[in-house]
């Protein structure tokens, strides 16, 4: 089993990499609505038909009953959608944020080391030709 995580500050959710996506849904079901019912209460959350409700708790849920509890609510299925990811991936959505930081600061490094050797050349191509006007004289 992978590792524990945490998305939202209420919910802690844990993870394998050899997860599949419908699993992942399956799981989510089930610690969402943990204990009986868990068909009857995928179908009042979500509106699904018992079928729908079903694949979804057994792990055979379709794209298309994905894509309806996504844009149900856009906001709920996008954080929805960044619990599932988490599920599969084991990453936390805090640790994908301060990688992109990480890379933008080396990148902004860099930059800025290039920046300063473009100054550099441009001095010395100035130097030079003051030089060169100089010597002309």
């Amino acid at each position: 089993m992978g590792h524990a995580m945490e998305i939202f500050s209420e919910s802690v959710r844990f993870s394998s990499l050899d997860l599949t996506t419908k699993n992942a849904w399956a799981q989510l079901v089930r610690r969402r609505f943990y204990g009986q019912n868990l068909v009857k209460r995928c179908m009042g959350e979500w509106r699904l038909t018992e079928g729908q409700a079903r694949g979804l708790v057994y792990a055979q849920v379709t794209q298309n009953t994905i894509d309806a509890i996504l844009k149900r609510n856009p906001i709920e299925g996008f954080a929805l959608g960044l619990e599932i990811l988490a599920i599969v991936t084991g990453i936390k959505l805090e640790e994908y944020v301060e990688h992109k930081g990480r890379v933008a600061a080396r990148a902004r490094t860099e930059w800025e080391a290039t920046e300063r050797r473009l100054a550099d050349m441009r001095a010395a191509i100035g130097e030079r030709r003051d030089f060169s006007r100089r010597g002309a004289e």
